[in-house]
């Protein structure tokens, strides 16, 4: 994907696209992006599901047993074709907020 991002929803849609199995920590890590899976869960309500999410469990230096979720998007292109049409939606509201 050689677009520019401009919104969170395009910059979930990047990860998905680019990565193929990460965590809520490798996107931190990467960018500092917290809102990750509110984004993630917008354009799944919106456009159901693209992820299959599965748990992975460790246990942490405290002795207790934990799990963090790993996602892995499940169809590219359906990812891809959302790429453009959240490009399409801030292309429109920049121009608004210019006029």
């Amino acid at each position: 994907m050689k677009q520019e991002v401009t919104n969170q929803h395009q910059q979930v849609l990047y990860y998905l696209v680019n990565w193929d199995k990460f965590s809520l920590k490798d996107v931190i890590l990467d960018s500092m992006f917290y809102k990750f899976q509110a984004r993630l869960s917008e354009i799944e309500l919106e456009h159901g599901s693209i992820t299959n999410k599965t748990k992975d469990s460790f246990t942490n230096r405290f002795g207790r047993k934990t799990s963090y979720t790993l996602y892995e998007c499940n169809d590219k292109e359906k990812a891809l074709n959302l790429v453009e049409s959240y490009s399409k939606r801030s292309k429109i509201k920049l121009n608004s907020k210019n006029e």
